[in-house]
């Protein structure tokens, strides 16, 4: 079977001689790219506004939007006073990460802290979440140079006194759960991405039920900041997860997406102390930034 998306045939086929490559899927990632920096900032503040909800508006608003968009973007979650109190330890962190990352080394661990890049000492996503002390990737491959650190709070405890009742509140258990279906608070991350110009394209993190709480820790309120990005309605399109998966098939990743409806994509750009809550289930990324830009978000995954 043959179809095209976005000047790309794509052929679905039993025998593997003629597998889709990363290279192939990247250039469709770079396409949508590309449409979406042609969006003007009122289009693109329509799609943002469609998935924004102030918690004045009340919880079972924001519990619609995000299960039936898959998204909801919370303005002013967190008051910036209290951002502005960990803002000492995230400049820090940045410092040190600057130099183990000069110093060239695959890894190097210390008290609180496992630095790696390159040949990771430690690679399991399970084992990483697990671990006695916090792990600071930097990431390889699609997302190289990003920095993700697991376990933000083991490293630095002030991190997580600070953000943690906000992400374990009853008013956001009672937004997520649905059912009984009841998520718990996991891992505290930190993502720090500074002119990180190539990104994973679109993806999801699998099958399993998991949400994922962000906390935007600067302002992001343009693409060249490298916002985080979700197709809504994405999370509940059987018919585009299973293309998807016959797409992606043939790679190591079997979990990329980038077969998405354009009209759909939400850039969420948001100020400093907005949550971003979504289902990891629909297609996400983080969007490409522009040399020069940075920003730095804390990440609660929900499981």
């Amino acid at each position: 079977m043959k179809f095209s998306f976005l000047g790309l045939d794509i052929f679905l086929k039993k025998k593997r001689d003629e597998d889709l490559t990363l290279k192939e899927i990247n250039y469709a990632n770079d396409n949508i790219i590309e449409y979406l920096k042609k969006l003007n900032s009122d289009e693109i503040n329509e799609r943002v506004k469609e998935v924004t909800c102030n918690i004045n508006q009340g919880v079972k608003k924001i519990k619609q939007i995000l299960f039936d968009k898959g998204i909801v973007i919370v303005p002013d979650y967190i008051p910036h006073d209290s951002i502005d109190k960990i803002s000492k330890d995230l400049k820090i962190i940045k410092e040190k990460i600057s130099v183990f990352v000069s110093s060239e080394k695959s890894f190097e661990e210390k008290k609180d802290i496992l630095y790696q890049q390159e040949n990771f000492k430690i690679k399991q996503h399970n084992e990483l979440t697990d671990y006695s002390k916090a792990v600071a990737n930097v990431r390889q491959g699609q997302d190289k140079g990003m920095i993700d650190i697991f376990n933000v709070d083991k490293w630095y405890p002030s991190i997580g006194n600070i953000l943690r009742p906000y992400l374990d509140d009853k008013f956001i258990k009672e937004a997520i759960n649905e059912d009984n279906n009841y998520l718990k608070t996991k891992n505290l991350n930190l993502y720090i991405n500074n002119g990180v110009t190539n990104t994973r394209g679109f993806h999801v993190d699998g099958n399993q039920k998991q949400l994922k709480g962000f906390v935007y820790l600067e302002d992001c309120l343009d693409l060249k900041y490298g916002p985080y990005t979700y197709v809504k309605k994405s999370h509940l399109d059987i018919a585009l997860q299973k293309i998807n998966k016959q797409i992606s098939s043939s790679l190591p990743n079997s979990t990329e997406t980038p077969f998405v409806l354009l009209q759909n994509i939400i850039p969420a750009l948001a100020k400093k102390g907005a949550l971003v809550i979504s289902d990891q289930k629909g297609s996400h990324r983080g969007f490409p930034q522009t040399r020069g830009y940075q920003r730095t978000v804390a990440v609660m995954s929900y499981i």
